[in-house]
């Protein structure tokens, strides 16, 4: 394997690792804006700067001067959503480019609206393209791209309206500005402000990685978190935005002050002790007068697997219906039928199938059942 010497620091690597990538290794971060480890290198923001000293490449390669980038910013940072985890705002600041000095007239763009989600603000952009190079190359959708030349190159639709794409909602990640933000969580909070904690998707099977934030005991925003085996960078938009529901006039927050707080006994608040026992009583007094069978569970597809064993351990336990998750029943047939026929060795992780030579899809949906599973078979 190659040997590099960076900043006088020795580091061996596999072929065809990127400088950046190597220097990342040894805590050395070479200032970067258009490259992500999903997308590879495309030498479009020009900011990363490498001296090679010896090779058949010498002198400084790709280099350029962030204040260049901030000449049309609107450094509107106090009002804007990526405020604190802003690559741009880091960097800047890390160049020593806190004044600016170019007096001239900024160029100025119109913002479009891209749906309910994602909030468009142009002016902030560095032509990165980031943006673009996810939602055509990695994600396959076409209605978001780049347009027109030179100072008036333009990241957004051909007319405005609502993203396709089930993955948009990582455009408000992958943009190291605030070009694309999180709408629904808009002017809620800086990342400081929020607690943020790991946490598992639990809209599919999949069980993407993701991180939680919350602020005021109530969940406002949930991002990626990155897992080779399983999502890699990116979640579908149904993990990100899965916890809010849409109302005729907004988003609404399962926190909401209308939402009952305790639970009821005939419509009058109790504690949660006093409603357990009762709601045992009720269900002991039943099983005794009418026999076991007349007690029947319901269960739900969403519920977790521990939630789904705990239940069918009491029906069993007592004797009791169920449960049933209301699936059809031809499904539920297919389904077992299916697992049935399969080979353990056959489980493959997402970033194996990114791998495999070919894949049979035999009556499945992956888009609508499991995205990112459709987003592993594209890659």
């Amino acid at each position: 394997m190659p040997k590099l010497i960076i900043d006088e620091q020795e580091i061996e690597v596999p072929t065809g690792t990127k400088v950046i990538d190597a220097a990342e290794k040894l805590g050395i971060v070479i200032p970067r804006f258009c490259y992500h480890p999903a997308l590879g290198s495309v030498g479009a923001c020009r900011v990363c700067a490498v001296k090679f000293l010896e090779g058949p490449i010498k002198g400084v390669q790709m280099s350029c001067v962030i204040e260049l980038l901030m000449l049309n910013h609107p450094h509107d940072c106090p009002v804007c959503d990526e405020g604190g985890h802003c690559l741009l705002q880091d960097l800047t600041i890390a160049g020593g480019h806190g004044i600016r000095r170019f007096k001239g007239k900024k160029r100025t763009h119109n913002d479009q609206y891209l749906g309910p989600l994602i909030r468009h603000e142009m002016n902030r952009c560095i032509q990165c393209y980031r943006c673009s190079r996810f939602y055509q190359e990695f994600a396959g959708y076409r209605d978001l791209g780049v347009m027109q030349i030179g100072s008036r190159v333009y990241f957004g639709r051909y007319k405005a309206g609502k993203l396709e794409s089930p993955f948009a909602g990582n455009l408000t990640d992958i943009c190291p500005t605030g070009v694309y933000t999180d709408k629904p969580s808009r002017f809620i909070g800086r990342r400081w402000d929020y607690e943020r904690s790991p946490s598992v998707c639990i809209n599919c099977s999949l069980g993407c990685h993701t991180v939680v934030s919350a602020r005021y005991r109530q969940i406002v925003r949930q991002e990626a978190k990155y897992s080779e085996a399983v999502n890699g960078h990116f979640i579908c938009d149904r993990g990100r935005y899965g916890f809010y529901y849409a109302g005729q006039d907004g988003f609404y927050y399962a926190g909401q002050d209308e939402r009952p707080r305790y639970p009821r006994i005939r419509g009058k608040e109790s504690s949660w002790e006093n409603s357990l026992q009762a709601a045992f009583v009720g269900l002991e007094r039943i099983s005794r007068e009418s026999g076991p069978a007349a007690v029947a569970c319901v269960g739900s597809v969403r519920s977790s697997l521990e939630t789904q064993a705990a239940l069918k351990r009491l029906c069993q336990t007592k004797g009791w219906q169920g449960p049933v998750y209301g699936m059809d029943l031809d499904i539920e047939v297919k389904v077992k039928t299916a697992i049935s026929e399969l080979d353990p060795d056959l489980a493959v992780s997402l970033r194996d199938l990114e791998k495999a030579d070919y894949i049979l899809a035999v009556g499945v949906d992956p888009v609508n059942e499991a995205p990112m599973l459709a987003m592993a078979m594209r890659q």
